[in-house]
C-alpha cells in the first residue's frame, strides 16, 4: 500500500522540480535584443534633451516623499567607457549603463540620499536609439524610452515607497 503513496510523492517531486527549472529558463527570450557589441555599438554618445509624454502627475505617496519630477528639457548627457559600457549624467545623478548592437541601451543611477529625511532613490533609463549616421553618429539621434525613479524612505520599523514611471523621447544636441 505504500508504493502508491510513494509513486505520487515521486511524481509531485518530480513536478515541483519540473516547474522550477522552467521558471528559471526565459520566456520567449530574443537573445539578438541583448548582443553585447564592441566595435559595431551605435554611436549614442552625446547630450540629449527629454521630453516627457503623457504627465500624470505625482501619486500622494510620491508627494509625502517630497519627489520633484524631472522637469522637460534636462538633458541626459552619455558618454562611452570602452566597448558597450556607457556613463551618463541626469539632473546630477551619475548613472551606469550599456549599449546593444540593437541600438538598445541601459542605464541606472542612484542619487545621494536627500538632506530632507534620506529619501533614497534609484533611477533607470531604458530607450532605444534610432538615426545617427555611421561615421561616428554624427547625424540627428533619437532616443524613445522609458524613465523610473524607484524612491523610499525608512522610519523606524515602516518604509514609504513610490515610484515614478515616465515616457520620453529626446534628439541629440
Amino acid at each position: 500500500m505504500t508504493s502508491g503513496r510513494f509513486v505520487r510523492l515521486a511524481a509531485v517531486a518530480t513536478a515541483v522540480v519540473s516547474s522550477t527549472f522552467l521558471m528559471l529558463a526565459p520566456a520567449g527570450c530574443d537573445e539578438s535584443q541583448s548582443v553585447a557589441c564592441t566595435d559595431n555599438c551605435p554611436a549614442v554618445e552625446g547630450a540629449y534633451p527629454l521630453t516627457f509624454l503623457g504627465d500624470a502627475g505625482l501619486s500622494a505617496e510620491c508627494v509625502n516623499l517630497n519627489v520633484q519630477p524631472l522637469a522637460d528639457g534636462e538633458v541626459l548627457n552619455i558618454q562611452r567607457t570602452g566597448g558597450n559600457a556607457l556613463t551618463a549624467s541626469l539632473a546630477g545623478v551619475a548613472l551606469t549603463g550599456q549599449v546593444y548592437a540593437t541600438g538598445d541601451l541601459t542605464l541606472i543611477g542612484t542619487p545621494l540620499p536627500s538632506g530632507d529625511g534620506g529619501v533614497s532613490a534609484t533611477y533607470t533609463l531604458t530607450a532605444t536609439h534610432t538615426g545617427g549616421a555611421e561615421d561616428g553618429g554624427l547625424g540627428q539621434s533619437n532616443l524613445t524610452g522609458n524613465f523610473s525613479g524607484q524612491f523610499s524612505r525608512v522610519q523606524g520599523t515602516s518604509a514609504q515607497r513610490c515610484n515614478v514611471a515616465r515616457p520620453f523621447t529626446a534628439t541629440r544636441q
